[in-house]
């Protein structure tokens, strides 16, 4: 997959082509990610797991089982802020750092207008509401850090093996050298040699150019008395928001269908600063900033249905088609070397903005609830999503790599319980969410997330007030550059959020 990009250095100009940045996380773990979705909607709905497939009168429903409109017998507004904070411990080459992230924003908000049928009967349409509501659905809000010794291998010696695995056309022509391992060579990490073996017998090579700072002669290598302190930062911004129009109907308080339009954007802005500090080097430091910024939005639908065979049981399934995005993604690269000498060198790599087309897999739910009269209830829902049905395209770039690294994803099956307890108008909730990992612990790794939620409520006549709990465990992980250790980060995250709602 080859595509434009243009370098801009401090002394020269060069256009080129190459490869998208490489420490960046590839198009298949990006689809992958736009593709998950967190417990969303009113602090009612997440206090009990998110669980909302075969319950109605909630806002929620808008953006979940349009179906649960038909059950509104009143209009109703709510606006639901909320406060995350995330806490992260990493582990890299057997050293641990904690860094945490709080964020306050909009978690739900809504209306439901509607309206009956002008003469009652018992049978038969009742009516119905119309709902527009907007929720985020995926946080990426996070700050991660992580650093440790390398007695190994550095980042240099990866350089060096990328520029050598090019050929000698690289070591004619260094600008035709993939990104990283050019910007060490323009920032002198690494240089350019020769080995007359025998007459006419010439090898050509790249190699380290850092030096013991006491024998100028010798190559410094990391090592268990000379390590190299590898350091990186990871910020990221923004979320996953949908926004969805559905409307939903009654026939004869005993079947609810629903439809629904969702809107989605997506902004994931994210910097990773990597450092290396050799030791006993004329190399002080080096850092490698890695700026990206992904900009999506598409459009997908909703079909619900809710059955009330009887009045303590209620059966509900819904389906919500892939979701077709358009994409941007714009990249940054640079890379500064400070040496003992006091001098500083520094290049960048701009990357022309890519357009592409996304499709998420749609998603497949069922969920039942039984009400236990007026003490409550208790609900449980099943969600079946196949992650290896996205699919990238684009007239830029070839994605026939990226979708076949997308077809090892596996199907999920995600779980979701809760329950509610009524005592007059106080409202007692609790639930729990797991949501399988899609990559089935590729890499040793579990990424399966799981939340334990708690909430309660005050009803009244024209107001409610709910408050809600979610507390989330997951791992996920990091390589600073290609065929680097990997640092391995446990997050755990906190999240409240109250929803103020008025019925008119």
């Amino acid at each position: 997959m080859r595509r434009l990009y243009t370098l801009i250095f401090i002394s020269t100009g060069l256009v080129c082509f190459n490869q998208n940045p490489a420490q960046g996380q590839s198009y298949a773990d990006i689809a992958r990610i736009m593709s998950q979705q967190e417990i969303h909607g009113t602090a009612r709905i997440q206090g009990i797991g998110g669980t909302k497939t075969a319950l109605g009168g909630d806002i929620s429903s808008i953006s979940g089982n349009p179906a649960g409109l038909g059950f509104y017998n009143s209009s109703e507004f709510s606006i639901s802020p909320g406060y995350l904070l995330i806490n992260n411990t990493s582990s890299y080459l057997g050293s641990s750092l904690k860094d945490d992230h709080s964020d306050f924003y909009l978690a739900n908000a809504g209306a439901v207008f509607h309206k009956s049928r002008s003469t009652q009967r018992s049978g038969g349409f009742k009516g119905g509401s119309f709902g527009i509501g907007t929720s985020r659905i995926a946080n990426f809000q996070n700050n991660i850090s992580y650093q440790g010794l390398n007695t190994v291998e550095d980042f240099i010696d990866y350089a060096v093996e990328d520029a050598n695995n090019q050929g000698l056309d690289a070591y004619d022509n260094p600008e035709l050298l993939p990104e990283l391992s050019f910007l060490a060579f323009q920032t002198t990490l690494t240089d350019r040699f020769f080995d007359v073996v025998a007459p006419g017998d010439t090898t050509f090579f790249y190699d380290r150019n850092i030096y013991d700072i006491f024998d100028p002669n010798q190559v410094a290598f990391p090592s268990d008395e000379f390590p190299t302190l590898q350091q990186e930062v990871i910020t990221t911004n923004g979320g996953h928001y949908q926004t969805n129009f559905s409307y939903g109907a009654n026939f004869a308080d005993r079947l609810y269908i629903g439809a629904s339009v969702g809107i989605n954007t997506i902004r994931l802005d994210q910097q990773r600063i990597y450092r290396e500090s050799p030791t006993e080097a004329d190399l002080t430091e080096f850092t490698l900033i890695d700026d990206r910024l992904l900009e999506g939005t598409g459009i997908n639908g909703t079909l619900g249905i809710i059955l009330r065979p009887v009045n303590v049981f209620t059966l509900g399934v819904s389906y919500t088609s892939p979701t077709f995005y358009e994409m941007r993604d714009e990249s940054y690269l640079s890379m500064s070397a400070d040496f003992e000498t006091g001098s500083i060198i520094s290049q960048e790599v701009f990357f022309l903005p890519l357009r592409y087309n996304l499709r998420t897999p749609g998603r497949l739910n069922g969920g039942v609830a039984f009400f236990l009269d007026k003490l409550g209830f208790i609900t449980a829902d099943v969600e079946w999503v196949d992650y290896g049905s996205v699919k990238l395209t684009s007239d830029e770039v070839d994605f026939t790599d990226s979708n076949q690294e997308v077809s090892s994803y596996g199907s999920v099956l995600n779980y979701r319980v809760g329950a509610e307890l009524r005592i007059k108008v106080l409202r007692l909730r609790a639930g729990y969410s797991f949501q399988e990992d899609p990559l089935k612990g590729a890499n040793s790794l579990n990424r399966s997330r799981q939340s334990i939620t708690a909430g309660l409520g005050l009803r009244f006549k024209k107001i409610y007030i709910d408050a809600s709990y979610v507390r989330s465990n997951y791992n996920n992980s990091f390589s600073p550059y290609p065929g680097a250790s990997t640092a391995l980060i446990d997050n755990t995250s906190e999240n409240a959020v109250l929803t103020l709602g008025f019925k008119f």
